[in-house]
């Protein structure tokens, strides 16, 4: 009787201590996940910048034709872009 009533003392404690881990890792996991989120949007925010930033060198009369082919490229996409959003609002 003594061996069982201690097996299940230990199963209790084993119990208490993995809810108490699992609370923590759903915690640490909420967190994480809140990060990265806010670096996903941050990486958006920068790449939109970035994409900015080639297109005014693009334009700002630089002799770089890589930089004007990505404006160049940039502006094609723009343009298609609005195309469609006028397409979508004629239906």
């Amino acid at each position: 009787m003594d061996s069982l009533a201690e097996k299940v003392g230990r199963v209790i404690e084993d119990n208490t201590r993995l809810r108490k881990e699992c609370a923590t890792l759903v915690g640490e996991k909420d967190k994480l996940k809140m990060e990265n989120r806010e670096l996903r949007e941050k990486i958006d925010v920068l790449q939109r910048k970035i994409s900015l930033l080639e297109l005014g060198e693009g334009f700002g009369g630089t002799q770089d034709e890589a930089a004007k082919k990505r404006a160049k490229a940039q502006i094609n996409r723009l343009m298609r872009e609005i195309d469609r959003c006028i397409a979508l609002v004629s239906r």
